[in-house]
């Protein structure tokens, strides 16, 4: 019969992680409050200028419809009726 890949392998069991590498597992990182503050006036700065692109790129779409006359609305004509 085959074997199952790493069948001889023990399930993880939490009590045999030695102390030394529990430690190095819980390691957190703590952010400088600097580099938080940077990061959100780096993000402001990036929505601030998305929202004033967008602004030039719709007024630009409006002018440009507008010269080409997609906005006026078609002519209508009246369709007479014979009886």
């Amino acid at each position: 019969m085959n074997r199952i890949p790493n069948s001889h392998s023990e399930p993880f069991d939490n009590d045999t992680i030695n102390s030394e590498e529990n430690d190095k597992m819980e390691v957190i990182e703590a952010y400088n409050p600097e580099t938080k503050v940077a990061l959100e006036k780096f993000v402001l700065i990036l929505i601030a200028v998305g929202l004033l692109v967008g602004a030039i790129l719709s007024v630009g779409v409006v002018y440009v419809l507008e010269k080409t006359g997609l906005t006026t609305p078609p002519n209508q004509q009246q369709i007479e009726l014979r009886k």
